[in-house]
């Protein structure tokens, strides 16, 4: 395999993790060493997470909105990130706390 350049290991980092696939399944499929994979996968995870500070974002009902009700919170992950929305919470936040998380 030829040398790739950090921005190339990254995009197929990420491909491989958005595939749905097992890593060993995508590298089977994509002619990657899973070893190498298992190796950029762990190095992306670390620069995403170096220096990262926890982020919390509050989200209230909107005013006049009426809260639904839910037998259990909902748990929404978005990368790295899992929000926790409990009973009540409407779509207009969720859809906030959504968008909030990926720009983290």
């Amino acid at each position: 395999m030829a040398r790739m350049s950090s921005e190339e290991r990254i995009a197929q980092a990420e491909e491989c993790l958005a595939s749905g696939m097992t890593v060993k399944e995508w590298c089977s499929a994509n002619g990657v060493p899973a070893p190498t994979m298992y190796a950029w996968v762990r190095r992306l995870r670390e620069e995403r997470s170096a220096g990262l500070e926890p982020a919390f974002v509050e989200v209230a009902p909107a005013a006049g909105e009426r809260p639904r009700s839910a037998a259990a919170p909902i748990v929404a992950r978005v990368g790295a990130v899992e929000i926790l929305l409990p009973p009540g919470f409407g779509e207009g936040d969720a859809a906030a706390a959504m968008r909030a998380a990926t720009s983290l």
